[in-house]
């Protein structure tokens, strides 16, 4: 991809619907676009600063209609505008509002448009489209979010998992975007669950992403609702319970507002019930249970009943392991030296650790 510098009227530039802030209700009218995006506060700090003044430092990023990976769908728009968005929908919603002075649907602004390298096919050229939203709008800017971030994150993740594993495309895409490979693995798998609800169920609310912690932490709830670990696909010809169990979930989280369990509390009582069961049978008949009306179990119950662990009590147990660990270690072996550094480090944290101890109790 090349990114030609080019002088662009407004109204030759159209609003991405497909842009992945757009999660849901996607609609071609770019009013109801514009106004949809000029609603956040940080929206409407953007348009505040432009109104003082505009710099085209870092300009618009645009693509013609034919290029875009919907550019099918797109073509009846073709008349109507010959660009749409890459990166700066936000700016051209703020330009296009009628609210900055000077600037109409014929003012001619300073744009890169991207094209397709000589020898470079529409798909890796859509692909290094995503990779550029990816870095402005994952990695640098907040007004995506959580969700349109993730959805964005899932189709980087499709652009490459084709004969690949799983965890080499977290570290493709942690490399190319700068992000934590557990914050992309994280993302992708909770989207996957939440686009597999949405298209079997009622969708979870963007507000109450944070729910799906309970389903996407856990390799075994995530067995349980048939994720494929290798692919990230949703075995469900393999077990009938599958999407009951996917269907049930918006309903959960229901129960759990209604309940009060914050995300933490819900993820917990999921997690540590979840330990016992061994079929997708079995979790669908838990979760039929907290559902069901005419039943004592409920998601307060539930997590009254849980096993509260003090911080107290988890260090002894992490101390005693780490105790029986370090004894056993076999420092006559040829290979102990390679691990030499590494021992020095943990002897030096220990060592701080007792004498801040100690000084304490002077």
């Amino acid at each position: 991809m090349k990114l030609r510098p080019e002088e662009v009227s407004l109204k030759e530039i159209m609003i991405d619907p497909f842009n992945p802030r757009f999660t849901t209700n996607k609609t071609f009218d770019q009013e109801t676009l514009i106004n949809h995006m000029l609603i956040s506060k940080e929206s409407k700090e953007l348009l505040n600063s432009m109104r003082e003044d505009i710099k085209w430092v870092n300009r618009i990023v645009i693509q013609k209609i034919a290029n875009h990976d919907k550019s099918t769908i797109l073509e009846s728009k073709k008349g109507e505008f010959n660009f749409v968005v890459v990166e700066g929908n936000t700016r051209i919603a703020c330009l296009k509002s009628s609210k900055i002075e000077g600037y109409d649907l014929d003012t001619v602004i300073p744009v890169l448009i991207a094209e397709r390298e000589k020898d470079e096919s529409k798909e890796e050229f859509s692909k290094q489209v995503r990779i550029t939203q990816g870095i402005a709008n994952v990695t640098v800017v907040k007004e995506w979010s959580p969700v349109a971030k993730a959805k964005h994150l899932n189709a980087l993740f499709t652009d490459y998992i084709t004969n690949s594993k799983a965890q080499d495309v977290y570290k493709k895409i942690s490399s190319e975007l700068g992000l934590n490979i557990k914050d992309v693995r994280d993302s992708i798998i909770r989207y996957k669950i939440f686009s597999r609800i949405e298209y079997i169920a009622e969708p979870i609310p963007d507000e109450n992403w944070g729910y799906l912690e309970a389903f996407d932490k856990n390799s075994n709830v995530r067995s349980l609702l048939g994720l494929n670990p290798e692919n990230l696909e949703f075995d469900e010809n393999e077990d009938e319970y599958f999407e009951e169990i996917l269907g049930d979930i918006p309903a959960l989280v229901k129960q759990a507002l209604n309940q009060g369990l914050n995300t933490k509390q819900f993820r917990d009582v999921i997690n540590d019930n979840a330990k016992k069961i061994k079929t997708s049978e079995d979790f669908n008949h838990f979760i039929k249970d907290i559902l069901d009306q005419n039943t004592d179990t409920s998601l307060v119950s539930l997590k009254n009943n849980l096993k509260i662990t003090s911080d107290k009590e988890q260090w002894a147990t992490d101390l005693k392991l780490v105790n029986d660990k370090i004894s056993s270690f076999p420092s006559v072996a040829d290979w102990s030296k390679d691990y030499l550094d590494i021992l020095k480090q943990i002897s030096t944290k220990v060592i701080r650790h007792i004498n801040i101890i100690e000084m304490s109790d002077e």
